[in-house]
Order: C-alpha cells, then sequence, then structure tokens
C-alpha cells in the first residue's frame, strides 16, 4: 500500500467519516425496535417458561421484586417496564463483550495494520445483520447482538486510524468528526429503522417466511445493505496507515529539529495518565451511561410524553450535541484544550442532572426544565468523550511496537474497554436507584457524582500543554 502523503490527510479522514456514518446508521436502526421485537418474541414463546426469554423475564421479576420489598421504593415497577429494562440490559451485554474484545481488537490493528483488522470485523458485522434478518426467535436474536459485540471494531479503528495521519495539534479537530457522526446517526438512525419496521416482509414477501423472514426483518435487511456497502467502500478507499506515523511524527517537528526520544520517565508518566484517563472513562461512562438510560423512564412514567414527544426529544439532543462537535469543539479546542472542554462538558452535565431532578417537582414548568436538562447534556455528549479520547491519543507515542503498552492500537482499545465497561453497567445500577428512590433522588445524587468526577478531573487529569512543555524539554537537553 502506498504511503499516506500529506495531501491524502483529509481524504483519509473523509473516508473513514463517511464509513463510520454507514456503520453507526446500521447500528441505530435497531435501537427504537427493542421494546417491540421483546414484545413479538414474548408473544411467540409466552408459553415456554424453559426458553432463554423465559428465563431473562424471571430474573428480571426477580430484579423488580428486590426493589418493591424495599420500603424506601416509592412506587411498583409496572410490567410495561418489563421490555424496556430487558432492552437495556442486552444493550449492556453488547457493551460487555466490547469491553473484553476491545483490547485484542486494537493489538491486533497493531500488528496486521488499521485496514485489514477493521475489514475482518466488519465481516462480522455483516454476519450479526445475517443472524438478525432470520431471527424469529430470541434466541437467535440474541447469537446477533453478542457476534455483534465480539466484532465492532468500527469505532475504535477509526479513531486510530485518524490518530496516525493526524498531527497532535490537529487531532482533536479531527476527532470531533467521530462525534459528529455520532450525533447525526442516533438522530436520524431510529427514525428510518422504526419506519421500516413498519415494513413486514412476512407479509409482503410470504414465500420468504419459510427461509426465516419475520414482521421486522425489513430492518435487518436495511442494516445489512448498509453494512456491505461500507464494507465495498472501504475495501475500495481505505489505504493502510499504520505504517505513516513517523511521516506525521515528522510533520509536527521543524526540519531542523529532530523528532525527541522518549525518556523511561515520560514513558511512566505517560502510562500513569493513560490509566488515570481510562478510569476516569470508566467513571464517566458508567453515570451518564445511566442517567441517559433512566430519560425514558422520567418522560414516559412521570410526564407522560407519548412516543412522538419522546422521538422528538431525542432528535433535539442529537442535533444539540453535533452542532456543539462541529462549531464549538473544533474552533475551541486550539485555543483552551481538551482537558477544559472535558471539563466543561462535565459540569453541564450536572447542570443538566440538577434541572431534571427539578423537572419531577416543578409541574408547571416541567418541560422548560427537562428541555434545559437535555440541552446540557446534549452538550456533555458532544465534548467529552472525543476531548478524553484525543488525550488518551496524545499520551501514545509514534514508534511504538505491538508489545508496547503506548502503541495507539493498544492503548486506544483499552481506553475505550474501560468506557464500555462503564456502559455496560450504568444502566442497570441508575435502573435500580431511580426505581428504589425515585428520579429526584436519582438526579440529584447523579449530579454531585459527576460534580466529583468534575473536580477529578480538575485535579489530576493531563493536559496538552503538559504533554508539549514535557516534550519541550527533552528537545533542549
Amino acid at each position: 500500500m502506498a504511503g499516506v502523503k500529506e495531501l491524502d490527510q483529509p481524504r483519509i479522514v473523509r473516508v473513514v467519516f463517511i464509513a463510520l456514518l454507514i456503520d453507526l446508521f446500521a447500528f441505530t436502526i435497531i435501537l427504537p425496535l427493542f421494546p417491540r421485537l421483546l414484545n413479538y418474541y414474548q408473544s411467540q414463546e409466552l408459553q415456554d417458561k424453559n426458553s432463554v426469554l423465559g428465563y431473562a423475564f424471571q430474573g428480571l421479576e426477580y430484579f423488580k421484586h428486590l426493589i418493591v420489598a424495599n420500603k424506601r421504593a416509592p412506587n411498583v415497577i409496572a410490567d410495561k417496564w418489563d421490555t424496556v429494562l430487558l432492552g437495556g440490559m442486552v444493550g449492556s451485554l453488547f457493551s460487555f463483550l466490547q469491553f473484553i474484545v476491545s483490547p485484542y481488537i486494537g493489538r491486533a490493528s497493531d500488528k496486521f495494520g488499521r485496514r485489514k483488522v477493521l475489514l475482518y470485523t466488519m465481516i462480522g458485522n455483516v454476519l450479526s445483520a445475517l443472524v438478525w434478518l432470520i431471527a424469529g426467535s430470541f434466541e437467535l436474536f440474541l447469537i446477533s447482538r453478542v457476534i455483534a459485540g465480539l466484532s465492532e471494531g468500527n469505532v475504535q479503528l477509526s479513531i486510530a486510524i485518524i490518530s496516525d495521519i493526524t498531527t497532535p495539534e490537529k487531532r482533536s479537530k479531527n476527532l470531533a468528526l467521530v462525534g459528529i457522526a455520532f450525533a447525526v446517526a442516533f438522530t436520524v438512525g431510529p427514525a428510518v429503522g422504526a419506519w421500516f419496521a413498519s415494513i413486514d416482509l412476512s407479509i409482503v414477501c410470504p414465500s420468504l417466511v419459510k427461509f426465516g423472514i419475520y414482521p421486522y426483518s425489513m430492518a435487518a435487511f436495511v442494516g445489512l445493505v448498509l453494512l456491505l456497502i461500507e464494507t465495498t467502500y472501504l475495501y475500495f478507499a481505505l489505504p493502510e496507515t499504520i505504517h505513516n506515523r513517523s511521516l506525521v511524527e515528522a510533520a509536527s517537528t521543524t526540519s531542523s529539529t529532530p523528532a525527541p526520544k522518549l525518556t523511561l520517565e515520560m514513558i511512566h508518566r505517560r502510562l500513569l495518565d493513560l490509566v488515570y484517563l481510562k478510569r476516569l472513562m470508566c467513571g464517566f461512562s458508567f453515570l451518564f451511561s445511566g442517567m441517559e438510560f433512566t430519560l425514558v423512564f422520567l418522560t414516559f412514567d412521570i410526564l407522560d410524553f407519548s412516543h412522538m414527544q419522546q422521538g422528538k426529544l431525542l432528535g433535539y439532543m442529537g442535533i444539540i450535541s453535533a452542532l456543539i462537535q462541529g462549531g464549538y469543539v473544533r474552533r475551541k479546542v486550539d485555543s483552551v484544550g481538551e482537558k477544559v472542554l472535558a471539563i466543561q462538558g462535565m459540569a453541564a452535565c450536572a447542570v443538566g442532572l440538577y434541572c431534571l431532578s427539578n423537572s419531577v417537582t416543578s409541574v408547571l414548568y416541567a418541560p422548560h426544565w427537562l428541555y434545559a436538562g437535555v440541552s446540557c447534556l446534549a452538550f456533555t455528549s458532544g465534548t467529552v468523550v472525543n476531548c478524553l479520547t484525543s488525550l488518551a491519543s496524545l499520551q501514545c507515542h509514534e514508534d511504538s511496537t505491538r508489545q508496547d503498552p503506548l502503541s495507539k492500537g493498544r492503548a486506544l482499545g483499552e481506553f475505550r474497554s474501560y468506557g464500555q465497561l462503564g456502559r455496560a453497567f450504568g444502566p442497570v445500577t441508575a435502573s435500580a436507584v431511580y426505581w428504589l428512590f425515585g428520579p429526584r433522588p436519582c438526579y440529584s445524587f447523579g449530579a454531585l457524582l459527576m460534580i466529583g468526577i468534575t473536580w477529578m478531573t480538575v485535579l489530576s487529569a493531563p493536559s496538552r500543554k503538559k504533554l508539549v512543555k514535557r516534550t519541550a524539554v527533552k528537545k533542549t537537553q
């Protein structure tokens, strides 16, 4: 594969962005279908208590009884929330599998190359969509989600590719495109999935039923087509980037000044910073994903939102997040730095959770408090994860090997793994707190915890300026 020249960098970033956008569209199509899919499987397997779905609902009933048995529980969890909670648990399973596999995908990309590993993970994604296409039983659907959780590597490899071809000074601006892709996909994808779910292939083409086609196969088919398009696009448009890291490193220094060599002390400092960032990412993801998941309870159970109102709220959140990343983060990151933007996002999250807690008690102004809180959470979504990821990538060095803990693939894979660990347990924990103590204590406690995480970030998180300063000191020696 030909080397990546400086003029090729915008094209490669564009290829990564388009491919990631297609991938996330395919991923988000399924999100609004979880409740209806689970209701469908429940109706098909209603009498079979020994099925996987039957055991899942029995476990959910036990979980609910534990909560209701607590005398402080303000209300009983209605059966209508069973599918919502189970859908959240299926999502948590995906995140937990990502926690397991992300470090291995990262290390493999360091050894075999980003492009090759990315194409192999796409094969797994296509296989997952194929199984979903014929998943007339919950067991097959669960298998498709397991395959997806074990093979999804597009996000972390996209981050690694962008890190390979961009200098530290421009990295955050380009990584913001990853967040923009997320925001756009999570705004449009669920609506597209809901629309295609209204087309029942088992009725349109009854002859396909014998091949496993069922009422929700159309959405799976659209996801499959998108993944095939993405795979083909990546195969022809994406070059290998791992061998061109030295060119990027050279571009970040002057022609008269050689790239500095890292001392053992500098490597040790970077390793400590990376460990701290991973723990910070885990804690933030745990809290933010949990609070975000309970929004569906708040809007439906307390504020009595319709599905249309819920969709508008999530769409509003996605649009604001995309605007923040494209119009604010990309403009401000050079002047204020990633750490400051991450702190701003965490502080906004604390304010947003406070607003959500007030939406419960103020009936007259509840919608105003809700949208104020969601606006703050959208700001958080558009700043924190991308900025922490950029800080993590800045701890890596360019001339690393696959055995090196600071190689980009391995380090960023482990960093993403910690975030997925938080997302695996956040929704379940937040749901339990919500139903045990009620929404106001849940969001108030969440705001206090987020203030603590913000303060920890202020005190100990590394910044780009500190990293550059350490490097500059080495140059002068």
